[in-house]
């Protein structure tokens, strides 16, 4: 119940932040507020992202394609996460071309890592979940390719 609460304050706040962007900031069609909602949610997800690697000590063991990570590869993959998640909102926001493709290559890699996650340790909530859900954005996502114009 604790996670809904937080997923549904979280939702609100990025609904709240993403509509002024999109009607006042932007000046571009009303057709793309779903992308703006989702850049804007890759944005903040971006210190979420941040705490979680900071909380853990940078003690965290990324996957990269399923293959667990370890030292200064580690490291850097930690590092390169929240940057990740600032370049896909940046380019959904501003309806980038290459941000389409950096969010393909985001989806392939955390469900690639998703997969061998079920494969070696079994089910879990947060494994769940990215796999419910990713491979429905990823159809979403090829759906509004056209949207990416820049």
């Amino acid at each position: 119940m604790k996670y809904a609460l937080i997923t549904a304050a979280y939702l609100a706040v990025v609904g709240l932040v993403a509509a002024p962007l999109h009607f006042y900031g932007f000046k571009r069609s009303r057709q793309t507020f779903d992308l703006t909602f989702f850049g804007v949610a890759f944005v903040l997800s971006a210190f979420g992202e941040l705490a979680n690697i900071v909380s853990t000590n940078w003690q965290y063991h990324p996957k990269f394609f399923g293959i667990t990570t370890t030292g200064m590869v580690a490291i850097g993959i930690l590092a390169a996460q929240p940057l990740l998640h600032l370049a896909i909102g940046y380019g959904f926001l501003t309806l980038r071309r290459w941000a389409f493709y950096l969010a393909v290559f985001y989806i392939a890699d955390v469900l690639t890592s998703t997969v061998f996650g079920y494969i070696q340790e079994g089910f879990g909530r947060i494994r769940t979940i990215f796999l419910v859900l990713l491979m429905p954005f990823l159809i979403y996502l090829i759906a509004r390719r056209a949207q990416f114009k820049r």
